[in-house]
């Protein structure tokens, strides 16, 4: 008909909207993709300062072990020498014991040989002062052994301090690179969310994923994201060897928003009690208690300090470390 209304084509419509939905997909995985390489690189520059520590401290416990080694040393000499002592003042007094016996005998056989008796006399007293020379000498000896033995204790608690120390950085490198495992399995299991991210060593959701405005009752959504986090701390917790003493901190945070209620007269309480709730959840779902940590600051350690954005500052951290 020459007035019938003419057909309209809707496949040039439909292309553009599949290109725009197509970018939007590039760009939410690009994203992912840098976040997952900021964290890397903050990894690896973490671990490079820890190599650095390490390093340092095994220098020093090398000194340590040479200044160890000098005094072992000055204590073995000391100790030959007091020895050494000691077996001349048994030779003297053994003299000492002959010539006082010989004094007396001269004395009851012959009463004319006092001159000889005088000279023996005489050398009675050089002895005499000789062994106390030689007491002091000993005194002297023992006193600096006491000493020795003094820096050799000293020295021992200094290493057994600086292995100690060591062994706490190297636990804390394993940390990390456990840390990143656990991070890495957990943003794949809840995906790319807007309310849950990676802030340098630390995995934050908001608030709002977990509690409802005011409360510190999980809700049904809360407790599935809860799972998958509890799914991945389990994987890696039994990946990291027993010596290592690791935990897992849960932080409650709150806005600068005043709250005053019964049950919480201000965002102390709110941001302690949101932690323990957690913590709680976790222990129920298998995690053990030794290896969890609840704290709550309250208002004091916002993200984003303008008021107009002041929404992210309601979160819960979580941080793999060692204890």
């Amino acid at each position: 008909m020459f007035f019938a209304r003419p057909r309209i084509s809707t496949r040039l419509e439909i292309w553009p909207t599949f290109v725009d939905a197509l970018s939007t997909v590039l760009m939410a995985i690009v994203f992912v993709l840098m976040t997952f390489l900021v964290a890397q690189v903050f990894l690896v520059e973490t671990i490079n300062d820890r190599d650095t520590e390490l390093a340092n401290l095994q220098a020093q416990l090398r000194q340590f072990e040479q200044k160890l080694t000098k005094a072992k040393d000055q204590h073995l000499a000391a100790s030959t020498k007091v020895t050494a002592l000691e077996e001349l003042i048994k030779s003297l007094n053994s003299q000492l014991k002959k010539l006082t016996q010989d004094l007396s005998l001269e004395q009851q056989q012959h009463g004319e040989q006092k001159t000889l008796n005088e000279r023996i006399k005489t050398d009675l007293e050089k002895l005499e002062e000789r062994l106390k020379q030689l007491k002091n000498l000993l005194q002297q000896a023992q006193d600096e052994s006491l000493k020795k033995d003094d820096e050799v204790k000293a020295l021992q608690l200094s290493l057994f301090s600086m292995e100690k120390e060591q062994e706490k950085h190297k636990n804390s490198i394993k940390v990390g690179q456990f840390r990143s495992q656990f991070f890495a399995q957990l943003k794949n299991i809840l995906g790319d969310r807007s309310d849950v991210r990676v802030v340098d060593d630390r995995f934050i959701f908001q608030s709002e994923v977990l509690f409802a405005i005011g409360s510190a009752d999980l809700g049904e959504d809360g407790k599935e994201q809860l799972n998958s986090l509890v799914k991945a701390l389990k994987e890696i917790g039994n990946k990291i060897p027993p010596e290592i003493n690791w935990i897992l901190r849960v932080d409650g945070h709150t806005d600068s928003r005043p709250i005053k209620s019964t049950q919480f007269p201000s965002n102390w309480e709110l941001s302690t009690a949101r932690a323990i709730a957690v913590v709680q959840y976790m222990i129920n779902k298998g995690i053990d208690g030794k290896h969890l940590v609840a704290a709550g600051f309250g208002e004091f350690q916002p993200l984003n300090t303008d008021v107009k954005d002041i929404e992210r500052n309601r979160r819960i951290e979580f941080k793999l470390d060692q204890r």
